[in-house]
């Protein structure tokens, strides 16, 4: 039963790179659009790729936000708890 969980938890994790992937691709993508737009003059193109940009950029990252990997990362905190390296020191400086 517990190999099953973590099946689940996988196919999670992979929805939601997935989902991640496809809201920078949309960030991407509408950038580019209003690029396009901006640099022929068509203002209705470079209002609707702005528009497709900041809503995949907003999804990307307040997503990550939420999630607290950006922030994290940002931080320099690791969710994984203190290296090896840090109790190695620590030791160290409780042998001396």
């Amino acid at each position: 039963m517990e190999r099953r969980s973590w099946k689940f938890f996988e196919r999670i994790e992979s929805l939601i790179f997935i989902v991640l992937m496809l809201l920078l691709t949309l960030a991407v993508g509408g950038a580019v659009m209003a690029l396009i737009g901006a640099m022929f003059g068509l203002s209705s193109v470079k209002t609707i790729g702005g528009s497709v940009a900041g809503l995949g950029a907003v999804g990307f990252f307040g997503w990550m936000l939420v999630t607290g990997d950006l922030a994290g990362a940002l931080l320099g905190i690791s969710r994984q708890g203190p290296s090896v390296e840090n109790t190695k020191d620590t030791k160290v400086e409780n042998d001396a």
